[in-house]
């Protein structure tokens, strides 16, 4: 199971596997204060007001070298002040092969992951992963960015390292929203990240030349409906993920496994 978690993991470095382009990193001006700083507060108000929230995830990433890794995570979250709770499943597909389900129930302190196929003890259906044994499913977890959890595309509104370049009103679904676009400075976003090894993968991006931008989409009380955030190099887009909310505020069942049929990660077959 460990094996195979490895192998889907949608890492943000996949892009770094192509020589340096030697054009120079992103920067922006000096660290924004108005609307981002404004537009960050609010939309973490709402989320933490409201709490629950159905999604959908699609992720994709490339090597740039044929080997392209897509994902798509349906579930529901629920964010407290324990931390973020959430129930999903994840498919994952790489190279054009059939997809692949992983399960995972999020809980504070631990993660509940099955994998469809994947060996395990009689009569255990799923792994318990905890910060002491949890490195590879911390990387399956960063394809939704730098928090690793449900919703981390709006980790990029952040006003120390990114800059509003364009605003619209559009329709999204029949709902008015107004959408944001932002440019992140990858440097500076490391800064923020207190993960060392995300934080060094920033760096890394920007050394590469990687270009970070996001966007996120509001409604008129500054809640969440979508975000989204897209790297790019030499002018392609080599890793991208959105993430869908609905029914923000409604009731939201992240079930733990029975136990009967739990097992810790450090049991499971290699």
């Amino acid at each position: 199971m460990r094996r195979f978690l490895l192998a889907l993991v949608p890492l943000a470095l996949v892009a770094c596997s192509t020589a340096p382009s030697g054009d120079p990193a992103p920067t922006t001006s000096s660290p924004p204060r108005g609307d981002l700083a404004l537009l960050a507060d609010r939309v973490e108000q709402r989320r933490t007001e409201l709490a629950t929230a159905s999604f959908r995830t699609e992720g994709f990433a490339t090597d740039g070298q044929g080997l392209d890794v897509s994902n798509v995570v349906n579930g529901v979250v629920r964010y407290s002040g324990g931390g973020v709770s959430a129930s999903m499943d994840m498919d994952v597909s790489t190279g054009g092969q059939a997809p692949n389900r992983t399960s995972l129930v999020l809980v504070p302190g631990g993660t509940y992951v099955r994998v469809a196929g994947a060996p395990m003890p009689a009569g255990k259906e799923w792994g318990y992963y905890t910060a002491g044994n949890s490195a590879e499913l911390g990387a399956l977890l960063r394809g939704f960015g730098p928090s690793a959890t449900v919703g981390a595309e709006l980790d990029y509104l952040q006003p120390r390292a990114a800059l509003i370049v364009a605003r619209a009103t559009e329709d999204l679904d029949g709902v008015p929203v107004t959408r944001y676009d932002l440019v992140v400075d990858t440097f500076k976003m490391a800064k923020t990240i207190e993960d060392p090894d995300i934080q060094l993968q920033h760096t890394q991006l920007a050394e590469y030349g990687v270009k970070i931008a996001a966007s996120v989409w509001v409604d008129d009380t500054s809640v969440p409906l979508k975000a989204e955030y897209r790297f790019e190099l030499d002018g392609k887009v080599v890793k991208r993920s959105a993430t869908r909310f609905r029914d923000w505020g409604g009731p939201v069942d992240v079930v733990v496994p029975n136990q009967a049929q739990v097992v810790p990660a450090e049991e499971i077959p290699q």
